[in-house]
């Protein structure tokens, strides 16, 4: 691979991010076109790093291609949001059961910060700062599994559905229960009880996901 390889390689992985992002802040919202020109007008790139950037969102699950229309942001169906809800509830019962081995006292202080910090979030009525608490608290706990193949399964996975997450942080009464429900979780981790702390994740994402979907 010479040097221009390696250039492009990394502005495309820039407007990647860049644009991954912007969907996961919601900037865009699911069904907005994507077009390329105006794109790389943003950017100041020209049109195949874009091109490429895009290509890779689609691997990603955070874009896909319409015919006669090109591309843009995914829009989930029910059925497909029920599916990733149902992996994920599976892969994070698994980062539970692999991380309490590896989680010292330190990593208690700071799952107890991090929890700390969602209350004041709560208190302050500041839905974007708990939903900064809820995925630190969450890929914490997943990083500490010590399984690079399952953070990075699941952080695929909690990026397409980003709009629950949004949807959920509006509403005082379901933040504040998930609250509760996080210091379960982590109740029952320090005790060393992976399987009631794998049933708590499990109903902590099913709640997530009946309060996303007005169940």
């Amino acid at each position: 691979m010479n040097e221009n390889q390696v250039e492009y390689s990394t502005l495309a992985d820039q407007v990647r991010q860049n644009v991954k992002k912007r969907i996961i802040n919601q900037e865009l919202k699911p069904g907005s076109r994507l077009i390329v020109s105006h794109l790389a007008a943003e950017m100041g790139t020209s049109l195949t790093p874009i091109r490429e950037a895009l290509r890779l969102l689609v691997k990603d699950g955070l874009v896909e291609i319409i015919a006669h229309k090109g591309a843009q942001v995914v829009m989930p169906s029910q059925e497909q949001f029920k599916d990733l809800f149902d992996v994920r509830t599976v892969l994070e019962s698994l980062a539970i059961n692999l991380a309490v081995p590896n989680l010292s006292p330190a990593d208690y202080k700071r799952l107890e910060e991090i929890l700390q910090a969602g209350d004041k979030s709560i208190e302050a009525e500041d839905p974007k700062a708990w939903l900064d608490t809820d995925e630190q608290l969450h890929s914490y706990i997943i990083q500490k599994s010590d399984n690079e193949v399952l953070f990075q399964l699941l952080d695929n996975i909690r990026n397409r559905i980003n709009i629950f997450r949004i949807l959920t942080a509006q509403l005082p009464a379901r933040a504040k229960r998930a609250q509760k429900e996080h210091r379960a979780v982590v109740a029952a981790m320090k005790r060393q009880k992976n399987q009631e702390a794998e049933e708590l994740i499990a109903k902590h994402i099913e709640n997530t996901y009946e309060v996303g979907i007005g169940a």
